[in-house]
């Protein structure tokens, strides 16, 4: 035998009391003013048995905003006004107004009591209430009709709605749950297809880039050659620093953002500027003091150089790039500028990049709060800005690489 659902008193929301509570209130409003008209326009008898009637009526409609809060109290005081009925109809049948014994309000009351209380109890109330109403010294079929109709009926229904509302709910939370779960599955899949090719990437990239290096090196040591040895010397540091960024990278694929920045020491600021630039030739004018920005602001200016004269070495080859930091005191402008190049562009070196790299920077200095700009300057040249505010998170796990 399949057993009744078990309702214990549910947690209602702050929403949900406050559609009911509204309820409520709209139906005291409506019940007092249906009776009050009634009593007014004449439908009912005169007499002090019809006032007290109206009267008590009123006081259990007045009640019934209560009920959401106080729904037991609220239900005694409906079974006391129904015993006052039922011992009116018992003792003055030919002066009360209304011959059932029950309050207008008793189906309202009743279909709070249903949702509010435990099951049990909310049906325990309507048997109290529906039992005065059939008088055992002339029962009737009329009466007992009326008597389920106000009691029992709206607690069957109030207890199918509310089994209906509280099984969509379930329903629902189990779909969101679901396209939650499917969500995560693919982000997991996702970052384990990114993983894998950061690997396969790292590989091929370590690989060549070791390569470049032990040939640099090997090129610095034989050649007696001065620039030659210094371009080597160039190059095999620049490629000793792609590797050991290649090792960053990977880090924080395998470990996580947060770990790889945990290891970063809090006062990195990604690297000589002053360096940076002369390995690129570039004229670099600094005005301000660089120890106004903590380091996530300082590392994300290094990222916007060091990408910014990338870009220009591979789309404006023998082109002169100036770049030039302002620090204000409450922010940091960048910004490098090329002319147009020089020397024809290298379409296997142009190729080579991802495309991301302003993109990239674009994302960094924007988390961080800033203004990132990038496009001709109107004369074949290209422009790169920037501008971060100082008081940017000091603490930006994602931003540390």
């Amino acid at each position: 035998m399949r057993a009744l659902p078990r309702f214990s008193r549910p947690e209602l929301i702050v929403s949900d009391r406050r559609i009911m509570l509204w309820a409520a209130s709209g139906a005291a409003v409506l019940c007092a003013v249906i009776q009050i008209v009634l009593y007014v326009t004449g439908a009912y008898a005169r007499g002090a048995a019809s006032l007290a009637e109206l009267a008590l009526n009123l006081l259990l409609d007045a009640s019934l905003p209560l009920v959401v809060r106080f729904p037991r109290t609220v239900g005694a005081l409906a079974v006391a006004v129904t015993a006052a009925f039922a011992l009116g109809v018992a003792l003055a049948p030919s002066v009360v107004a209304s011959r059932i014994a029950l309050p207008v309000a008793a189906p309202i009351l009743v279909s709070f009591l249903v949702v509010l209380l435990p099951w049990r109890q909310a049906f325990t109330f309507a048997a109290v209430l529906a039992l005065p109403a059939i008088p055992i010294w002339s029962p009737s079929w009329g009466a007992l009709n009326v008597a389920l109709s106000a009691t029992a009926l709206p607690a069957l229904i109030a207890l199918y709605l509310q089994a209906r509302s509280e099984l969509i709910r379930s329903l629902r939370k189990r779909a969101e749950l679901a396209d939650s779960e499917r969500h995560l599955l693919a982000e997991r899949a996702e970052t384990a297809e990114r993983r894998r090719l950061a690997t396969e990437l790292h590989d091929i990239v370590t690989h060549h880039v070791t390569e470049i290096v032990l040939n640099a090196d090997a090129l610095r040591v034989t050649t007696r050659d001065d620039d030659a040895r210094a371009a080597a010397e160039q190059i095999r540091l620049a490629g000793t620093r792609t590797l050991t960024e290649l090792r960053d990278l990977m880090r924080v694929m395998n470990t996580g953002a947060r770990t790889a920045a945990a290891e970063r020491p809090d006062d990195d600021t990604g690297g000589d500027l002053a360096a940076l630039a002369a390995a690129d030739r570039a004229a670099l004018h600094v005005e301000g003091d660089p120890g106004t920005v903590p380091a996530v602001v300082a590392r994300a200016v290094y990222r916007v150089v060091q990408e910014s004269l990338t870009n220009a070495r591979k789309h404006a080859p023998g082109a002169p790039v100036t770049v030039t930091i302002v620090y204000p005191g409450d922010r940091v402008d960048v910004e490098v500028r090329n002319v147009p190049p020089r020397r024809s562009v290298d379409p296997t070196l142009t190729s080579a990049g991802s495309g991301m790299g302003l993109i990239g920077l674009n994302r960094r200095v924007t988390l961080l709060g800033g203004t990132f700009g990038a496009g001709d300057d109107g004369a074949g040249g290209f422009t790169v800005t920037a501008s971060v505010p100082a008081s940017a998170m000091r603490n930006a796990p994602l931003l540390r690489s």
